[in-house]
């Protein structure tokens, strides 16, 4: 089942002129990081939902975007978490660059976060150039239960960086990955997109595809103290503060400091405060 649909707009006709090689040739990743497939974790109210853009320098002309949910057992209907992540304009400032959120799972019972990760590129033939979009479905199935592993981000932050410690608990079919040739080509302004303004890459077309990695990504201890910071100084700006906020003139300092920390960190915020 596809999130998003695939756009296209047809450029035939047109001799692009090479722009110069902004990247070696790699491999970018798109994964689920946390849940962990078939993970069994105890009923948190800020669970967190982690992706990871691994060689993510490599998506900057791709136009990325990840779209997601989560549904509640084999319940079509019953689906909650909706999210829609665009990266065009991130600075991919980390290596891997982390987009995450949270969400109040209290139920038990088994879940699902499915997941489409979306972009955008040049296709070449000959003497005439495309720009195309591809998408590709993924996800992972994970169990929330008392008793389960505690990975709540504000009281078990520690949690998280063990349940990503495990590199036997995903698979490619957790993520993406795309052959980017590091070639891009500059697109004439009359014929920009709001998505590829002004440059678009180009992926390879050669088999076989590469095989995405997720359990090569971990979440470390600093990287999810900076997540926990960055959650209570937001929290501590709410309208209902928890009591361990610090005062009122330092509150605004704890939040540009947790906020800053995040974006050394993780560089995109998909961080939903519905539940506080």
């Amino acid at each position: 089942m596809h999130l998003v649909s695939r756009t296209v707009w047809s450029l035939v006709g047109w001799m692009a002129c090479l722009a110069a090689v902004v990247n070696a040739a790699g491999v970018l990743e798109i994964d689920v990081v946390f849940p962990r497939n078939n993970g069994t974790y105890a009923p948190s109210k800020f669970f967190p939902i982690v992706f990871a853009l691994q060689n993510g320098n490599l998506a900057k002309h791709l136009a990325p975007a990840i779209y997601s949910f989560i549904r509640n057992g084999s319940n079509l209907e019953s689906t909650f978490g909706q999210s829609s992540r665009d990266l065009t304009y991130a600075n991919y400032s980390s290596e891997p660059y982390f987009v995450w959120n949270l969400e109040d799972i209290d139920a038990e019972g088994r879940y699902q976060l499915l997941a489409t990760a979306a972009w955008q590129s040049c296709n070449v033939s000959g003497d005439q150039v495309s720009i195309g979009g591809g998408d590709i479905n993924f996800g992972v199935t994970f169990i929330i239960k008392k008793g389960g592993q505690e990975v709540d981000l504000r009281a078990a932050p520690a949690g998280l960086v063990a349940a990503t410690a495990d590199d036997k608990t995903c698979s490619a079919k957790h993520g993406v990955a795309l052959n980017v040739t590091g070639q891009t080509y500059e697109v004439p302004a009359s014929l920009d997109s709001r998505k590829l303004s002004g440059t678009c890459g180009v992926l390879a077309s050669s088999s076989p595809t590469p095989t995405a990695n997720p359990c090569r990504v971990k979440i470390d201890t600093a990287v999810a103290a900076s997540m926990s910071a960055f959650l209570h100084a937001s929290m501590c700006k709410g309208i209902n503060p928890p009591a361990d906020c610090p005062k009122e003139n330092a509150v605004q300092q704890l939040a540009v400091a947790g906020v800053t920390s995040f974006a050394g960190v993780f560089g995109a915020l998909g961080f939903l405060l519905a539940s506080l």
